[in-house]
């Protein structure tokens, strides 16, 4: 509406780049010559580019960019566009490979890509994606070997080269006694090197890199990756070594000196949360106790490795080294592996922890950063979320769900408050504001990840707001009201909500609820109602919704005959209140079945 678009005038559009749709509007405006209209469109796309880190260049008072902009080539058609953004001039020349090549002529637009690569630039980011694939599979197969990238490096290393090649380097033999997740991630971490893997999964002692140098040179680039690899790794040595001789106990104590944030403690205070939040996430779950040992014992330890030197030289290694350390101590594989798994899910398609103990502390774990953010009134605004709070709570959600866990937020939210209090942090929010604010970030969440599955959002929320249970009974809920939002029962039972609401709204009357006056219309409804509430009331119990819109259908008979037996706003005030109080009592029924104000049902009133 604010772009004067009508509804029916947009459409929607695959974008190939981005993999998913979009809603794309057309508006006419007035006719001009293309080079006309390229500079103003080049500059506010220039403009409008978004760097996490920016810098400025030459006086200083130029326009803030990822790097200094040293040249602006623009064509349209075979015409030279000229314009200027930040002092620099748009022309018709660009530059081509650093080493390999020079000034390149661009001859026009449809040309651009086959007169860079004539200068060693594949301008193309899909085929420098094709060729560096390419190359690591040919590399990989003459190794005798597969590459992997459990880093996910791929995408970045496309857009840091330009004339990409692949070369093997070695890994000298003394840096295998450290465990294989360390050495990938040292290859990985700040280098971007792909490890190689032998046909029986050991990790073979090379590498493969992507490299943006002439490959005449390959030999030299080669001896220098070897080189600044070897040094990581003997750091990484180093610091094994040390945090190995220094044991659990030693890292354990180093915790009480280390700051977790400011107005929240140290890592020893986290840690003393952590276990006793493994144990209301267990009650709040349901389960038997057997993991809870585990769990707590996990919670004790997972936080070790946050003063070792190994994790402050990479951090990527925070949970898998407490977890290592704990198992080189002699700990059991079920608490190493709980420990393992504190963080999952990382995001979106990252696995949940796959054992129990491990789910635990993960959630106990996620709702401590929850709880603590919020309290302090450090929310997530807008796309600022410093704490990865989205993160977490979509995680609790997730393990929730997939575990089939009946978590009650608040049954986990409020001890966790209750501890930030007996530490003595230092809160902003009161625990009743914190709450209200979390229980509906949650339920944000919430309808994020249904909405993934293609839950529609009017079936979330109308599940949502008639607390059905956990967080696994309200998914099953939202998605139950979502397939039968066409059934007859369903409609017919929205129809009786509706019906209700609409003829004692604005009332006041009822307020005090139902006696019966000897009535026999009235006793019907009551007694019909009677049955409806303890259905309904045992289909919640049990998280059966389909049980409760077959009990909101059942009573739609009943409240249909009331109305049409007798006046609901009758003239004598004693029996217009006990009909509204009937009424009332019917609209709390359908309301504990779902939101009908807000579900949108095809055939409904």
């Amino acid at each position: 509406r604010g772009q004067g678009v009508a509804v029916a005038d947009l459409v929607v559009r695959e974008d190939p780049d981005a993999g998913r749709d979009f809603v794309w509007a057309e508006q006419p405006g007035d006719d001009a010559p293309l080079a006309d209209l390229v500079p103003e469109i080049a500059r506010r796309v220039l403009e409008g580019l978004r760097f996490g880190k920016t810098m400025r260049w030459g006086d200083g008072r130029g326009r803030r960019f990822s790097r200094p902009v040293r040249w602006i080539t623009a064509k349209a058609g075979t015409d030279t566009v000229e314009f200027e953004v930040a002092g620099i001039p748009g022309g018709g020349t660009s530059m081509g490979h650093r080493f390999l090549g020079g000034p390149v002529q661009v001859g026009s637009a449809d040309s651009y890509r086959d007169d860079l690569r004539a200068s060693f630039v594949i301008a193309d980011h899909h085929a420098r994606r094709e060729a560096i694939i390419a190359g690591l599979d040919a590399a990989a197969a003459a190794a005798g070997a597969s590459w992997d990238d459990p880093a996910g490096k791929i995408e970045e290393v496309v857009h840091l080269v330009e004339w990409p090649s692949v070369i093997t380097g070695r890994i000298a033999e003394q840096h295998l006694a450290l465990p294989e997740r360390v050495l990938v991630t040292a290859m990985q971490s700040h280098q971007r090197y792909m490890p190689l893997h032998s046909p029986d999964g050991a990790l073979v002692p090379a590498f493969l890199a992507v490299s943006n140098g002439d490959p005449a040179a390959a030999e030299i680039i080669i001896r220098g990756n070897e080189d600044v690899l070897d040094a990581r790794l003997q750091d990484a040595v180093f610091s094994y070594e040390r945090d190995v001789a220094a044991g659990l106990e030693q890292l354990d104590g180093r915790l009480d000196d280390i700051v977790f944030h400011v107005r929240l403690g140290t890592l020893a205070d986290k840690r003393d949360r952590l276990r006793a939040g493994v144990a209301d996430i267990w009650t709040a779950a349901g389960i038997p106790a057997g993991s809870l040992e585990v769990a707590e014992e996990a919670a004790a330890l997972a936080k070790v490795d946050q003063g070792a030197i190994l994790v402050a030289e990479f951090s990527e290694l925070q949970g898998f080294a407490a977890s290592h350390y704990a198992r080189l101590a002699g700990r059991s594989d079920a608490v190493a592996d709980a420990i393992a798994e504190q963080y999952l899910p990382e995001g979106p398609d990252s696995p949940v922890p796959a054992t129990e103990a491990g789910a635990l502390l993960a959630c106990a774990e996620k709702v401590d950063n929850l709880v603590g953010a919020f309290l302090i009134g450090e929310l997530p605004s807008g796309s600022k979320d410093p704490y990865g709070l989205r993160r977490a709570a979509a995680g609790l959600v997730r393990v929730a769900i997939e575990r089939g866990w009946g978590i009650v937020p608040a049954h986990v939210l409020e001890p966790a408050m209750a501890r930030f209090r007996a530490q003595g942090a230092d809160l902003e929010l009161s625990d009743a504001d914190a709450l209200a604010a979390l229980e509906d970030f949650i339920a944000d969440r919430l309808a994020h990840h249904l909405g993934q599955e293609g839950v529609p959002q009017d079936a979330v929320r109308a599940a949502i707001a008639v607390r059905p249970g956990g967080l696994a009974v309200t998914a099953a809920w939202a998605r139950a009201l979502h397939e039968h939002r066409d059934d007859g029962a369903l409609v017919r039972a929205g129809t009786g909500a509706n019906r209700c609401r609409r003829s004692i709204a604005g009332s006041e009357y009822g307020l005090g609820g139902f006696t019966s006056a000897g009535d026999g219309d009235e006793d019907a409804l009551a007694a019909a109602l009677d049955q409806a509430d303890a259905a309904i009331a045992a289909a919640r119990a049990g998280g059966d919704p389909a049980a409760a819109i077959a009990a909101a259908e059942a009573l739609g008979g009943p409240v249909d005959a009331f109305f049409e037996a007798l006046m609901v706003n009758a003239d004598d005030p004693a029996a217009r209140d006990r009909r509204h109080a009937l009424v009332r009592r019917a609209g709390r029924a359908y309301g504990q079945v779902a939101d009908f104000e807000v579900l949108v049902l095809k055939g409904g009133e």
